[in-house]
């Protein structure tokens, strides 16, 4: 932080750009400068801001963080200097960012600043003051859809627009020193945010607002929200101090949380995945026009993805017919999102003129990207220094291939095929546009299999061995739906359809249930039963006892495993075969592994993923229930040695790529 002073007003500038972390370092150095600054005869208000892209991004998850009683002891002095303080807010200002803009007086910003509190997504209830400060100004409508959503607000717009008291005209540190200026003039002085009252203007309708709020997070499993809630009625319930208190109690408890410690690790996975194991200082070419080869369903999603990132695209096909067909569908998409307000009219036609089409060799001259949709386009004519991927399922990868999560525009999971022939340059064009697209890539060093490939089957197979085992098909869902797994295996089982996993081989004396099903004509959702009854409610499937009927007749009954069990032998099966792709070099860190089944089979990322959740439930009782469990399928079911070797020095999964000691 920088000190400079003139004509009565202190400038004190936060100088870690880009982001200005909110660090024990910083939090000492403003609480010196607000000494200096109140004890300053010279000095008749203050200005706050900062250089860089960003006013602050907030705490960082990776590095030190000012503690609950540091920060609050720092907000408190600047709330309660008896000289004005603005702050001069630009970029992005996050969690304790915004936490910092709160504790001055007044705020400016300049246009197209951002304000967010992420701490939600963390598991984690905004620290500082925030749940205090931030409803005495919005209400508790705006300042809960700010800390439940986790999401970033314009501040000229919506529930942030409250927070500031202007939008600067042009260079922003001086409107700000005009506005501080105007505001000794006038002898406005100090305004503490905790003496502010704008938001309690409504009781009954801020307790009503409350109260909607808590029936709504009371139906969900994390923890975070109900904290934030209660912390925000707190806010108008108790006295200033004593909502502090309130706040950081409920910090400590969701900071201490294993589904904090589950959703930083998540947030920490994906970050150290983005590099996708190539060194910092290769180059990041540049991404602005891909070629896209084949026609279909995949090819639609694909180039519709590429273009709303801002993306040129040359679609090229060796049938015009699927381009007279998927030309359409893109418009239709654009059009439904100009109506659902998630892009403008006149960037969606931007977007669309962005886009060529024509037969596949025309397509490819111009591209630093050639992506292979769809079969029979890997001998089409293209430069020889520009990348291909193949894109579609099932296809062979010797270089690179691209695997992207269904459906390709919503779904943020991208599986880099490294290849054996895979060369740094492709890798490095993959990484560039993972980022622009903004998905999560993981690298995975394949020429078939994919890691949500292997999961998934591995789940179903696991899934297979306890209905072997006398296991009520339905009491298996149930036990992950109470686990918070919205689609439970076998209900994902019918989504997916069961035609796939029919093929795959079991072990001698075990059944893959998947293939008796299909032969009993139930094939899944499409076709209104599987492992469900869909016919009904095709958004609410049921159970069939048609179903158990069929089950029962092929195998013998069995006492119920409880819940907890069922739930520690899939999840540790699903450890063990991510112990198999460590070993094998497959992937290089256990939370890739985690990023996958979180995105790809959409596990509760409060949980966390299966190697991560083997070190919660505890390396040894899953090692064990593996051991136990008796079923033909012997070799499945056999831990890997690593089990041995991590409990042996009373490590987890986790600490093999620095989640954990």
């Amino acid at each position: 932080m920088e000190w400079s002073a003139r004509d009565g007003v202190a400038i004190l500038t936060l100088a870690s750009p880009p982001s200005n972390p909110v660090t024990p370092h910083l939090c000492e150095a403003l609480h010196a400068a607000f000494k200096r600054a109140a004890s300053d005869p010279e000095v008749d208000g203050v200005l706050l801001h900062a250089r860089g892209r960003s006013f602050s991004g907030g705490d960082d998850p990776c590095g030190p963080v000012c503690g609950a009683d540091a920060l609050n002891g720092l907000f408190e002095q600047i709330e309660t200097c008896p000289k004005p303080v603005v702050a001069a807010l630009h970029g992005l200002v996050l969690g304790s960012g915004v936490g910092l803009a709160l504790a001055a007086h007044y705020r400016i910003a300049a246009a197209g600043t951002r304000l967010g509190l992420p701490e939600v997504k963390l598991g984690l209830v905004p620290g500082g003051g925030t749940t205090q400060r931030l409803p005495r100004l919005l209400g508790a409508d705006a300042a809960l859809e700010m800390m439940l959503g986790g999401g970033m607000h314009p501040v000229d717009q919506g529930a942030a627009r409250g927070i500031v008291d202007s939008i600067a005209e042009g260079y922003l540190l001086s409107a700000a020193e005009a506005f501080l200026r105007d505001v000794i003039a006038s002898g406005q002085g100090a305004r503490p945010s905790s003496l502010r009252t704008d938001g309690f203007a409504d009781p009954a309708g801020y307790q009503k607002t409350v109260a909607h709020h808590r029936g709504q997070a009371g139906r969900r499993s994390e923890e975070a929200p109900r904290e934030i809630i209660a912390a925000v009625e707190a806010a108008m319930l108790l006295p200033f101090e004593a909502g502090l208190s309130f706040e950081a109690d409920a910090a400590e408890t969701c900071r201490a949380s294993a589904q904090a410690t589950a959703l930083r690790a998540a947030f920490l996975a994906e970050r150290r995945a983005r590099g996708l194991g190539l060194e910092a200082d290769v180059p990041r070419p540049a991404l602005d026009r891909v070629a896209v080869l084949g026609g279909g369903a995949l090819a639609v999603q694909v180039t519709f993805t590429l273009l709303n990132a801002g993306i040129a695209v040359n679609w090229g096909t060796r049938d015009p017919a699927q381009l007279l067909d998927g030309v359409p569908r893109l418009r239709d998409a654009f059009d439904d999102g100009v109506a659902r307000g998630t892009i403008g009219t006149d960037e969606a036609q931007e977007r669309m003129a962005s886009l060529r089409v024509g037969d596949s060799a025309a397509m490819t001259g111009d591209a630093q990207l050639i992506l292979h949709a769809a079969k029979g386009q890997g001998d089409v004519p293209a430069p020889q220094d520009v990348p291909r991927a193949a894109i579609f399922p099932g296809s062979r990868v010797e270089a690179l291939g691209l695997r992207f999560a269904q459906p390709v525009p919503s779904a943020r999971l991208v599986e880099v095929m490294a290849g054996p022939n895979v060369t740094v340059t492709e890798l490095a064009v993959a990484r560039t546009l993972v980022a622009r697209l903004g998905k999560v890539g993981v690298r995975v060093n394949s020429s078939a299999e994919t890691v949500g490939s292997r999961l998934l089957a591995v789940c179903q197979r696991a899934v297979d061995a306890l209905i072997d085992a006398g296991q009520d098909p339905y009491a298996i869902d149930r036990a992950f739906l109470d686990w918070g797994w919205l689609r439970p295996p076998l209900m994902a089982r019918d989504v997916l359809g069961l035609a796939g996993l029919a093929r795959h081989p079991r072990a001698e004396g075990a059944r893959n249930w998947s293939a008796v099903l299909l032969e009993a004509g139930r094939s899944g959702r499409a076709s209104g039963k599987g492992v469900y009854d869909w016919t009904a409610q095709p958004s609410k499937p049921a159970e069939d006892a048609g179903l158990r009927a069929l089950v029962s007749d092929l195998r013998p009954a069995a006492a119920p495993l409880a819940a907890e069990a069922i739930v520690r032998l899939v999840l540790g099966a699903m450890a063990n075969e991510g112990a198999r792709m460590l070993s094998s070099g497959m992937v290089a860190a256990p939370s890739e592994i985690d990023l996958v089944a979180l995105h790809a089979l959409e596990m509760p990322r409060w949980r966390g993923g299966p190697m991560h959740l083997a070190g919660a439930m505890g390396l040894l009782s899953v090692r064990r229930a593996l051991e136990s469990f008796e079923h033909p399928d012997r070799p499945f079911w056999t831990p890997e040695p690593i089990f041995a070797e991590l409990i042996k020095n009373g490590r987890s999964f986790d600490s093999l790529d620095g989640r954990a000691a």
